[in-house]
């Protein structure tokens, strides 16, 4: 009967501190400085994904001649 009075009350304090800590987390992640910061990651990211795959769409042959330079 302590045994299982002890247990219950392990896990309930468990449950309390993981909710509180998980309070504290969302609390963290979504304030206003982290999510104008992951914005801005997500949209760098997005750019640099665009300009791969328009640099892999566009083929050699249709950029222009360089002209070389007789040194």
């Amino acid at each position: 009967m302590v045994e299982s009075f002890v247990y219950l009350t392990l896990r309930k304090s468990a449950e309390v501190v993981l909710g509180l800590l998980l309070k504290k987390l969302w609390e963290w992640a979504f304030n206003d400085h982290n999510l104008k910061y992951s914005s801005n990651y997500l949209k760098m990211q997005l750019l640099i994904l665009y300009l791969d795959w328009v640099l892999l769409k566009t083929s050699l042959k249709s950029l222009p001649p360089q002209s070389k330079a007789d040194g």
